[in-house]
């Protein structure tokens, strides 16, 4: 999907995590599987591996007010938009586990919590980097603002 001339990416995010296991999971189909089918179901799992990983873009427009995250695969493309006035603070958060696993999320003013990835994973300072250059980008804090306001972020119900 082409990015409108007003748009300025903030990041893009490769799902570096699915792909290595993928390409690695398509080496053992090829060189170590000795029968077909376990060449088959190797091939598979590898090929899903790498085609449902999506590469996502985080872009800022700022004469529409809005900030998109373009989900891209090779199965599925997709965005999300969110107006530039609902959007709260930028946080990164750990895991429920305590596991040092981290993602970035967007915290909405109605409370919600928009998450740039619905998994989590390792690396603490990429993401905290990642999240302070969007709040570079969209002007706003780290933290809750004194505003007065009572907001408790919701967590997505799945």
């Amino acid at each position: 999907m082409p990015i409108c001339s007003n748009e300025q990416v903030v990041f893009k995010d490769y799902p570096l995590w699915f792909w290595l296991p993928g390409v690695v999971t398509l080496a053992f189909a090829a060189g170590i599987a000795e029968k077909a089918w376990e060449r088959l179901l190797l091939a598979l799992m590898g090929v899903v591996l790498i085609a449902f990983a999506s590469i996502l873009t985080v872009t800022v427009d700022h004469r529409g007010g809005t900030l998109n995250l373009h989900y891209r695969s090779l199965f599925r493309v997709s965005t999300k938009a969110y107006p530039l006035s609902e959007i709260c603070f930028v946080n990164v958060a750990e895991d429920s586990e305590g596991e040092r696993m981290y993602r970035v999320e967007l915290i909405l003013r109605s409370g919600q919590v928009v998450p740039l990835r619905n998994g989590y994973s390792v690396g603490k300072a990429r993401k905290e980097r990642r999240a302070q250059r969007l709040q570079f980008m969209l002007r706003v804090g780290s933290e809750v603002p004194a505003t007065g306001s009572q907001l408790r972020p919701q967590r997505p119900k799945y």
